[in-house]
């Protein structure tokens, strides 16, 4: 870390609650930083979500660029290639100023390095990794390819730092992570929809499935009149394009966060084949976000996996469902607009 960046941390978190809001956001919501205003550049550099307040940091330390308090889950995700992207949890002292930071390692995304060629030892060629494996690879500078992100959970003080390898200065970023009321505790389940039944048979979908335009099969079923996909299967069958999302399970909150734009992380079972035979459905009582901010979608778990109305996912990511009765046949397509 940056000798001003220590500076700073004594600076502002000491003094942190004398700073009014400049701007609050009731329920929520997503807040761009362009952290190198002051060179001129009209570049956004960060995007942070589910801000409920945004308070002036420039009155307290002018090489500080945005000051937020979020509710949890907060995804931090940066909106251009870079050369750093960190995230550190502030460790207090006395409980009121701050001088260090751990790094956060659960950092998702890729990154670019330059690595020897196997084939030629006079060689080297541009690799593409997980930003996981960084540490475990020797590298020069990494290029971090635009979309990495970091999910804030835990209450409390983080510093974030982007850098663009050609550029001198950083986006520089305090986010105070509340914690209030977002997520519920890990013994505490999510309120369950009164218009919803806890409990239903799940019949297998008899409907043949295109997405886009191509046949595909999936373990789908209909419950009470609905069609409902596996989460996961539609994730990865949209990966790729426009309307692609990425899927991540917070254990410890109970907590399923779906990333607009980013490519699916596939975990295992996806497209699996069903028995074709009717399950007992329950009512999903987890809390479920897009993009850090709390959406209502319906979803079932049958034998352990996750299933949402298909019509909701298409709504919430804009993807094209038609239906055509004369063939019996469903129609998944990401170069629609999503209707009702």
């Amino acid at each position: 870390m940056r000798m001003k960046n220590k500076k700073i941390f004594v600076l502002m978190l000491a003094a942190t609650l004398l700073l009014t809001p400049v701007t609050a956001f009731a329920g929520g919501k997503t807040v761009n930083v362009n952290g190198y205003e002051d060179v001129g550049m009209d570049q956004l550099s960060l995007s942070v979500s589910n801000v409920t307040k945004e308070l002036d940091v420039k009155t307290l330390e002018a090489e500080m660029d945005a000051y937020f308090e979020v509710q949890a889950p907060s995804v931090v995700t940066t909106l251009n290639d870079s050369a750093r992207f960190d995230v550190y949890k502030m460790n207090p002292v006395d409980g009121q100023i701050f001088t260090s930071g751990t790094k956060i390692k659960d950092v998702k995304g890729q990154a670019k390095i330059w690595v020897p060629d196997p084939l030629d030892v006079t060689g080297v060629y541009l690799k593409t990794v997980e930003i996981s494996e960084l540490e475990n690879i020797e590298h020069d500078i990494p290029l971090i390819v635009k979309g990495a992100n970091a999910t804030l959970t835990e209450p409390g003080y983080y510093y974030v730092v982007l850098a663009y390898e050609a550029l001198a200065g950083s986006a520089d970023v305090l986010i105070h992570v509340t914690g209030s009321g977002t997520a519920p505790a890990a013994d505490q389940a999510a309120p369950v929809k009164s218009d919803v039944p806890a409990k239903a048979d799940a019949k297998p979908t008899a409907s043949k499935v295109l997405v886009n335009s191509a046949a595909t099969s999936f373990e789908a079923y209909n419950i009470n009149g609905n069609n409902y996909f596996k989460l996961r299967d539609i994730a990865k069958v949209v990966s790729g394009t426009e309307k692609q999302f990425d899927v991540e399970y917070n254990a410890s909150v109970k907590a399923i966060n779906l990333l607009p734009g980013k490519a699916y992380t596939a975990v295992g079972g996806e497209m699996a084949a069903g028995d074709g035979k009717a399950k007992s459905a329950v009512l999903n009582t987890s809390k479920i976000y897009k993009d850090g901010q709390e959406v209502a979608l319906t979803a079932y778990n049958i034998n352990g996996n996750n299933y949402f109305k298909l019509r909701d996912l298409a709504s919430a990511f804009n993807i094209g469902v038609t239906w055509d009765g004369a063939t019996n046949t469903v129609g998944i397509d990401t170069a629609l607009e999503y209707t009702e």
